[in-house]
């Protein structure tokens, strides 16, 4: 099985200037020793190199390439203290025990801890042995066992305190990173936001357009086609239809600057509902020559998103029943009630097949209205049988009152 070797630098430079400076120290007590012995300790200064080399570049592939790195610095290790130097090479386990901090979750890095513990105590115990025929008399062994306890403890507080370090320092790194990755989400979103805000403006133009000028411009083709029809044997007929396409005109004009400037007209200057409808019924009555019979009853103001969604539905129905419904009659029902309104547009036209105009602009451009102030939307037609539009709008919701502010 081939295994591959990936390596990363120490992420903490102080803990590799840290290693860096426990290696020489205790190369340089080994070279006061070697001076002493008029030797020089070759093979404990390429451990102690090849040890510095390690810690420059740690492995980070597959877990058994971590599990050999941790086996050959131990061995490093234990091999120097083979060699002599018993009570200077085994501190240098708090190495092993930082780098495998990095290199092994809590469970790992404890278990290194332990080992590492193990070996110091047997390189102490042979230290001792060592020491033992030296010793003159108990009141020397003594006072060499009491000074082992002492190592040994200051030994297993190093251990625990660099284990706390290492993890402090991983837990504020994680914690680093977790902060900009979750501030890279945060644009992420805002940019999807951004996108699904314009996403949503651009619908509303679409629906303002095809609602307000789309209505206009349908009036003023029909006007002309009819004035194009008389002109030829009665231009004094033509000339009414001529001057309502001239109006229709200017009003489409109107729309197209109101769209411009960001397609939302002054609620103060607006006309009050009831105005408007009936403004609209009888231009449609004008130029189609179809009946239109309204019954409103509105007891107070509505909010401006319920009064713009009530006119533009109806103006999109009246839009509908011009252009397809070939109809002779019209009925329009408007009544407020305490927690909403009503609209229904029933027309005696010819219908149409639900499924088939279900996907047309008008028809959605109603619903994503309705929709939009959680109210409800329902149609009723068949062929040969009309169209009826049904309309229930909630008068209190946070949405309206959002869209109100």
């Amino acid at each position: 099985m081939r295994i591959q070797l990936k390596a990363q630098p120490q992420p903490f430079r102080f803990l590799l200037y840290t290693e860096w400076l426990m290696l020489g120290s205790c190369g340089l007590m080994a070279a006061i020793e070697a001076w002493q012995r008029q030797s020089i300790p070759v093979q404990h200064i390429l451990i102690l190199v090849a040890l510095s080399i390690m810690g420059w570049m740690m492995p980070s592939g597959k877990t058994p390439m971590r599990y050999l790195y941790t086996a050959v610095e131990i061995g490093l290790i234990f091999y120097g203290t083979t060699l002599g130097y018993l009570h200077i090479l085994p501190t240098l386990y708090l190495i092993v025990l930082i780098r495998s901090c990095f290199l092994f979750e809590p469970p790992g890095h404890w278990i290194v801890a332990g080992l590492s513990m193990l070996m110091y105590l047997v390189h102490q115990m042979q230290y001792i042995r060592r020491l033992t025929p030296l010793m003159l008399n108990g009141a020397e062994q003594q006072q060499i066992w009491m000074h082992q306890v002492a190592e040994v403890l200051m030994f297993g507080l190093g251990m625990f305190f660099v284990s706390q370090l290492v993890h402090t320092l991983l837990s504020e790194r994680q914690t680093q990173e977790d902060l900009a990755s979750a501030h890279e989400q945060l644009q992420q979103y805002s940019l999807k936001v951004e996108d699904l805000a314009a996403v949503q403006e651009r619908n509303r133009i679409a629906r303002e357009i095809h609602d307000s000028l789309g209505h206009a411009l349908t009036t003023l083709n029909v006007q002309l086609q009819t004035a194009v029809k008389l002109w030829a044997h009665s231009p004094t007929e033509a000339k009414p239809f001529l001057e309502q396409a001239h109006r229709l005109g200017t009003v489409a004009m109107q729309e197209v600057r109101q769209s411009v400037h960001a397609l939302r007209a002054d609620a103060e200057a607006e006309i009050p509902l009831e105005q408007a409808i009936a403004e609209l019924l009888q231009d449609f009555g004008q130029s189609t020559g179809i009946s239109v019979t309204p019954e409103i009853d509105l007891h107070c103001l509505l909010p401006h998103p319920v009064s713009k969604t009530l006119y533009r539905v109806i103006q999109e129905a009246l839009t509908n029943i011009c252009k397809h419904a070939q109809a002779s009659s019209v009925e329009l029902y408007l009544r407020q009630m305490p927690d909403c309104v009503w609209l229904t547009i029933t027309d005696n036209g010819r219908g149409f097949k639900l499924p088939t105009r279900n996907t047309g602009f008008g028809l959605q451009s109603m619903q994503e209205r309705v929709t939009a102030l959680d109210g409800a939307f329902h149609i009723e037609t068949q062929s040969g049988a009309g169209c009826r539009i049904s309309v229930e709008l909630p008068l209190e919701t946070r949405q309206i009152q959002r869209e109100a502010r």
